[in-house]
């Protein structure tokens, strides 16, 4: 009895899935960078760039953040992204989303935009009736105003009395009078005299001269000499003490500030910027040509 030995059937290669792995770590090598490169240029953890490079698809991070990474990756490194990423989701059984949500997401935006620009052309109409009805009731109002300016009675009178000529109008100068003498010339009265009307020739009183008002002195500004007058043309700092040791004032003082200070003299002047500063006493002006720009003055007024 022969036994026919059944002949082994081949059996099929299993299929191996190559990760992007791979595919990453030989561009990467190709570069000459260094996973800790890579992760750098990425700003990922340098744990991920190590689980990318390995195909482990367990990095600490979700699935979906790790396809990112990995076509992050790819685009850095210059390996075509629908290669790197057709061998993640191989390795990974993981389904690229449709687009179906990203088109209606992109139809509801433009509706939104749409909408916006329907909500701000019908707000600018709304706007431009209501300034439109406003300048109308103004004018209306105004005309209606300026109608009633003059009485009823004023408008009967002006539309009634006919325009007169200047050459039919009436003459109205004063008839020269033949019965007036000779006027006598009046001395002149001083303003503490009495004025007593001269009698003409004729009987006549002559005119009275009005005396001439003499102006009032000015009074003399009052000098204190516990003031002390402060004005600045520019920012500048200050400190003002008394003879009782009191400080007046202190600190920066602005541009076309003005201060006056009270306290018992001399006082004692500190300026940051003379040139700034103009400081007055006893109504007269402090000379401070002798402090030159840049350093700070210090000085008593008055001086000792």
């Amino acid at each position: 009895m022969t036994i026919n030995e059944a002949e082994p059937q081949p059996q099929a290669d299993p299929v191996v899935t190559t990760g992007p792995g791979i595919l990453l770590r030989e561009a990467r090598e190709a570069k000459g960078w260094t996973q800790a490169e890579v992760a750098r240029r990425l700003n990922l953890r340098l744990a991920v760039i190590e689980a990318i490079d390995n195909d482990h698809d367990k990095a600490g991070v979700a699935l979906t953040f790790l396809r990112g990474y990995v076509k992050a990756y790819a685009k850095v490194v210059g390996v075509p992204e629908a290669q790197v990423l057709s061998a993640f989701d191989s390795m990974s059984g993981h389904q690229p989303e449709s687009d179906a949500p990203m088109k209606s997401f992109s139809k509801k935006t433009r509706q939104q935009a749409s909408d916006k620009w329907l909500k701000r052309i019908s707000w600018l109409v709304f706007l431009g009736l209501l300034v439109s009805l406003v300048y109308w009731w103004w004018q209306d109002g105004g005309a209606q105003q300026m109608g009633r300016g003059l009485p009823p009675e004023s408008e009967q009178t002006m539309a009634s009395e006919p325009l007169v000529a200047d050459s039919e109008a009436p003459a109205l100068l004063p008839t020269p009078r033949e019965d007036v003498g000779e006027l006598v010339p009046l001395a002149p009265a001083s303003a503490d005299s009495n004025i007593v009307p001269n009698e003409q020739s004729n009987g006549e009183a002559a005119p009275v001269a009005e005396p001439i008002p003499q102006p009032e002195p000015v009074p003399e500004p009052v000098v204190d000499p516990r003031l002390l007058t402060m004005s600045f043309s520019d920012d500048c700092w200050i400190k003002v003490t008394d003879s009782r040791g009191q400080v007046l004032s202190e600190g920066v003082k602005k541009a076309k500030q003005t201060l006056a200070l009270a306290g018992e003299p001399p006082f004692r002047v500190i300026l940051g910027v003379p040139t700034a500063a103009r400081v007055e006493y006893m109504n007269q002006e402090v000379d401070l040509s002798s402090f030159s720009a840049g350093r700070a003055a210090r000085l008593t007024i008055p001086k000792s």
